[in-house]
């Protein structure tokens, strides 16, 4: 039996951006910014660490009282090189985890973001996807929809992180979207 080589990353154009989809230990090429997808108490991913700290109990719990509490749709941006985009989908509170409209209203601030920062090259999950099981035909019927109104110079280039097991339905997924 032949076995046929998956290539290590699929390109194609949706509107003006260019769309790529690569597994995590490939990357196509280098980005100006990483999108995490998280929930609404950061509890989802590498970004909930715990670190000893020097303040006191008291001081703590103020901090606490005062915290803004976050919710699905908001995108926090972090000062890092590369930025970092986190991007609220889930609500761990809530059945379902996710909502579609929640997982759209990140894509447009995600893209104004990238537009104000003018970040060129990207690299992002399939949101909701992951956490949330989101079917992914849907979630890149999302991405190329809003990809398709921007009107901006910023992004230039997308890469879909996608697991190997998913590339081959990401591609013909694109691929169909094409036609």
């Amino acid at each position: 039996m032949r076995m046929t080589k998956i290539p290590e990353h699929y390109t194609t154009t949706v509107g003006s951006i260019e769309i790529t989809v690569a597994p995590p230990d490939h990357p196509p090429y280098s980005v100006d910014a990483i999108v995490e997808e998280q929930d609404t108490s950061l509890l989802l991913g590498d970004t909930h660490v715990v670190r000893d700290t020097s303040e006191s109990y008291e001081a703590l719990v103020g901090k606490m009282k005062i915290q803004t509490f976050l919710v699905p749709g908001q995108v926090l941006v972090k000062h890092t090189r590369p930025w970092r985009l986190i991007a609220v989908v889930y609500d761990v509170g809530k059945k379902p985890l996710y909502r579609e409209e929640w997982i759209a209203t990140v894509l447009e601030k995600l893209f104004r973001e990238m537009e104000s920062r003018r970040i060129r090259n990207i690299a992002m999950p399939l949101l909701g996807v992951t956490h949330g099981r989101y079917p992914h035909t849907d979630f890149m019927e999302l991405l190329c929809s809003v990809v398709t109104d921007v009107q901006a110079d910023c992004p230039e280039k997308i890469w879909l992180v996608t697991p190997g097991t998913d590339y081959v339905d990401l591609v013909a997924c694109l691929e169909e979207m094409r036609t």
